[in-house]
Formats: structure tokens, sequence, C-alpha cells
């Protein structure tokens, strides 16, 4: 919520509806999303067969959207900041129905009945994204001189705020982190990581500011659905240390292209590099 926050307080309106206004990209983003990576970790529980619990973690943080945090990696990956700040928004809300069908549909072809309901996905949609975003900008539309004041000063919070609660998480969770830390998970968590980035910064297109975006979206999902999914269809199962497992390997995995990006970004144009 404070990293959200932090963001509305530079943010506009523009910044918000800028995928909506390009349909193309929004569906490119979409079908990078929920499509091509669902896809993958199918595949890749059937090829790595990790253990369930991280089976089903994999699948769900497959049909997740964006997290909160992605505003900060790809701004530090020299992304489109429109751009993810957009698809941050628009993914989410459209999460509120699209996430309950893709899991029915899930449910269907394995013969499953699983599902999530709306609730759950827009309780976390609304605490996470719309209302620290929403609060942000109303504090810059009436009071830009104090959003601009406090801006970095929240940005430095949040994320001292983030550590220590996944300091915290950790310490909670670490009988249960040790017992599902396999090669296998790691192994399936590695390669959704790299192939999500990859496919994300191939099908954005030739802008690099949107393929960072993009990948970085198609790599890193919302933990918090991810275990309201998980939780609903598995009650007995404990997915708090798996899906730290994931954002572990998920940040580790993305320092390299992040860096890659950084250095890309600040590198001369060449005629020969560009085609």
């Amino acid at each position: 919520m404070l990293t959200v926050f932090g963001f509305g307080l530079r943010a506009t309106i523009e910044d918000v509806l800028y995928v909506v206004r390009r349909p193309r990209i929004l569906v490119i983003s979409l079908v990078s999303m929920f499509i091509v990576m669902p896809f993958i970790a199918l595949v890749l529980a059937l090829v790595i067969a990790p253990p369930t619990v991280a089976l089903v973690a994999l699948v769900t943080l497959a049909l997740s959207p964006v997290p909160p945090t992605l505003l900060g990696k790809e701004h530090d990956a020299g992304g489109h900041a429109s751009y993810g700040l957009g698809l941050t928004v628009t993914v989410s809300i459209l999460s509120i129905v699209l996430i309950p069908a893709l899991v029915v549909f899930l449910g269907s072809i394995t013969e499953n009945p699983f599902n999530v309901g709306f609730a759950a996905v827009a309780r976390q949609v609304l605490l996470a994204v719309v209302l620290p975003l929403a609060a942000g900008m109303l504090v810059r539309a009436f009071l830009p001189r104090l959003a601009e004041r406090v801006e970095k000063p929240f940005a430095l919070v949040a994320k001292v705020v983030l550590l220590a609660a996944v300091v915290f998480v950790l310490i909670a969770a670490f009988p249960q982190f040790l017992s599902v830390l396999t090669a296998s998970t790691v192994v399936a968590f590695v390669a959704f990581t790299v192939l999500g980035l990859a496919f994300g910064h191939i099908m954005a297109g030739p802008n690099p500011g949107d393929s960072r975006v993009l990948a970085l979206a198609s790599a890193l999902r919302h933990p918090g659905i991810a275990l309201a999914i998980a939780t609903a269809n598995f009650p007995s199962m404990q997915f708090g240390a798996v899906i730290i497992v994931y954002l572990i390997i998920g940040t580790i995995v993305c320092i390299p292209y992040m860096k890659w990006m950084q250095k890309r970004s600040v590198k001369p144009w060449a005629p020969s590099c560009e085609g």
C-alpha cells in the first residue's frame, strides 16, 4: 500500500489510462500474462514435477496479476513508467473477473472443481492497488507541493517496511521454508521466471521501455492473490513458505536482466545495433 501510494503521488490520469488507450499493447500484455505464462506453468509442472505444494503455487502464480512492487522494479530497469503503472492498474482491475474465470476454466480441463471467489480477488486489488493509488493521486491533485515533498520519504519507508515484512515472514515460516526448498522447486521457479522475462520481452515489441515492463510483469506475480487462489482450493496445504521461495528466486533471477536493461538504457545509440 505504501509503495503504490508513493507512486500515486507522482501519477497522472494519463498514466493510469495509458494501456486502456492502447488496446494493442493491452491485448499483447494479457496474452503474455494470462495465456502464455499459465501454459508455461502447466508444462513445467508436467516436465519438472515439483512437489504438489510447489506445483499448485506455480500455477496459481501464473494466474495472478502483477504485484504492486513491479512499479519499483520497472523503474529500476529503465522501463516505460506510464506503461508500468497503467498495466498494473488495468490488469489488477480486470483480474477481479478474469482470475475467477481462468480458475474455473483450469478446473474444467483438469476435471477438478477449482474456484476462487470474486470477493477474495477484489479485496486484494482494492487494498493493494486501487485505494492507495487513488489516495496518492488525490494528494498530488490537491496538495502538489506536499506530494513532491513526501514522495521520496514515502518510497524509503515503503522499502524498509517491505524488507521488515519479508524478514518477519521468513522467520515465521522458516521450518516450512526448508521443507519446500527442493531442487525441483528451485528449477521450476527459475525456469518460470526466465521464460517469463524472455517471452514478455519479445512479445512487447521493439520498444525497449515496453519490453522491460512486460518482461517483469510476465515473470513476477502477485503473491497475495496466488495465496488466495491456492488456499481456497487446497485448504489443507500451507503455501506461505513456497511462495516466499518463489519471491526470493524471482528477485534474484530478475537482477541480471534489470542490470542488463539499465546498461542498454544508457548505452549510446548505434545504427548497426538498431538495424
